[in-house]
């Protein structure tokens, strides 16, 4: 009776389109009244999910984001990017997902990815004859790397209700998101041969040299940022504090941060924060409420009892989390999902940073995927292209992304070759 009023409501509140943190607490109060416990808990386990030193990674991580985005250095980026592979058939997709897979490796989130790329990249691609549904699709599908490339913040979130190493998770990140962006470079150069886009001239070694030498710094933060926390100087939460101080000085640095800019940065960043933070402490006191009733143990059994082996336990979790990532904000999923996948996947011998990688790219490509995938929405307010007419285009993305996932999930070299040479 328990279990079905609390994800009954949930799915019910979902339904009527009730904001998904505001879901999920009025689905725990309502499990807490019928199961007879104090409401007082709400507070104490929201409490109890904030007060946690790893998570202070997500704020820091996001405003370094947002400052590196205001700072001009998404730009220089993008004109990296373009150096090496704006000549080639549809170049400047290409440079859309070569310029996110940088940028991804300093904010960490897809949607600052798609936001900021998509920004920069809308006018050029409309100008070179680029249709809208096409540059639209190819913005929103470039920014999945945000999420697997570290630092990335799906990734703290898993180790945060896991355990796992986070540094461990980012190390892991690494490949498959190298893997994903070449997947969809080459799908991009077959689409846009489709398309009947020209090639435009290559500028020569020297163009490379001189767009590197302006997003040299820029490009350098991950470098600092993981060579710091693999080297020991650091913990990924004050790797999130350097990559924020990093960006204030490399922005001041190009003199193209004004504080007018700082503070929109800093509005965006408590803003976005502000979102995840609340997710977060409705998801804890969801996930405790359902820890308490034993939900997870017993569905973690009964999986375990239908697929019976690693390989269909693993393609079961593949498709059900392809659903929820499309259906759910990707926060909420990764602290409810993981309470209830993750000790069926243990009792397979699965890895647990494997699993945080192959729970991650699901929930990335679900940011992508109709009805809700919130990057379609970024997208479609920047190009101003409607959600239907980006989810046409983007299909070939999507399968693409789907044979990634099979490969990281059936492949785990891909994920753990890093691991076990630097973990």
């Amino acid at each position: 009776m328990t279990t079905f009023a609390i994800f009954g409501s949930l799915v019910a509140l979902m339904l009527l389109r009730v904001p998904i943190a505001v879901s999920l607490g009025l689905a725990s109060v309502i499990g807490l009244v019928i199961s007879d416990i104090s409401l007082e808990i709400v507070v104490q386990r929201m409490f109890s999910t904030n007060n946690s030193f790893p998570l202070l990674a997500i704020p820091f991580f996001i405003l370094a984001g947002e400052i590196m985005s205001t700072g001009g250095m998404s730009r220089r980026l993008v004109g990296f990017a373009n150096s090496l592979v704006g000549h080639l058939t549809g170049g400047l997709g290409a440079v859309a997902v070569l310029g996110s897979s940088f940028f991804a490796a300093l904010s960490g989130s897809n949607a600052a990815t798609v936001a900021a790329i998509g920004g920069v990249l809308n006018k050029p691609m409309a100008e070179k004859g680029y249709r809208p549904q096409y540059t639209a699709a190819t913005i929103a599908a470039a920014g999945v790397t945000g999420m697997i490339i570290p630092p990335s913040i799906l990734l703290i979130l898993y180790g945060f209700v896991t355990g796992v190493s986070i540094a461990d998770l980012f190390l892991a990140g690494l490949f498959p998101g190298i893997l994903i962006c070449i997947s969809l470079l080459i799908m991009n150069r077959y689409l846009s041969g489709r398309e009947g886009i020209e090639k435009t001239e290559f500028q020569g070694r020297s163009e490379i040299w001189r767009s590197f030498k302006q997003a040299f710094w820029p490009l350098l933060m991950p470098v600092i940022i993981l060579s710091g926390i693999y080297g020991g100087i650091f913990t990924p939460t004050e790797a999130a504090i350097v990559a924020a101080l990093y960006g204030l000085i490399v922005g001041f640095a190009y003199r193209e941060l004004t504080f007018q800019g700082l503070v929109k940065a800093f509005t965006r960043a408590v803003m976005s924060s502000a979102v995840v933070m609340f997710i977060m402490n409705a998801a804890g006191v969801f996930a405790w409420l359902i820890t308490i009733n034993q939900i997870p143990q017993n569905v973690s059994a009964f999986l375990a009892d239908i697929a019976g082996n690693q390989i269909l336990y693993l393609l079961f979790v593949n498709i059900f989390l392809l659903i929820v990532g499309c259906m759910m904000n990707a926060a909420a999923a990764i602290v409810i999902f993981t309470a209830i996948l993750y000790p069926a996947a243990m009792s397979f011998g699965i890895d647990p940073v494997l699993f945080g990688i192959i729970v991650s790219v699901n929930l990335s490509i679900g940011t992508v995927t109709p009805p809700l995938g919130v990057d379609l929405f970024i997208a479609s307010a920047i190009t101003d292209v409607s959600i239907e007419q980006i989810v046409v285009a983007i299909w070939p993305y999507i399968l693409v992304l789907i044979v990634d996932l099979l490969l990281i999930t059936y492949f785990p070299p891909i994920s753990l070759f890093l691991v076990g040479l630097f973990g």
